[in-house]
């Protein structure tokens, strides 16, 4: 009598639609094709940290060719840009 193979687990779907919504803002944030994201990810050229504003609302801060984002559930806030 053959077995059949123990199944496998589910995949976390709604955690790879977090992934490419994130990637789809850092892409909006640094105006550039969500390739470029992902190669940039790949490469650790982004910096991603975890904050809260001065309101308490949670935001990803992240930092890519010089530039640095605020990214809110929902929106996304420049930061200025440093002067030399």
């Amino acid at each position: 009598m053959p077995h059949d193979p123990p199944p496998k687990p589910p995949e976390n779907r709604e955690m790879y639609s977090e992934i490419a919504a994130l990637v789809a803002s850092l892409g909006k944030a640094f105006g550039c094709a969500e390739s470029e994201i992902i190669s940039a990810l790949e490469k650790n050229a982004v910096a991603l940290d975890f904050g809260r504003d001065e309101n308490g609302n949670r935001f990803v801060l992240a930092t890519f060719a010089g530039k640095t984002a605020r990214l809110y559930q929902g929106a996304i806030k420049q930061e200025p840009e440093k002067g030399p």
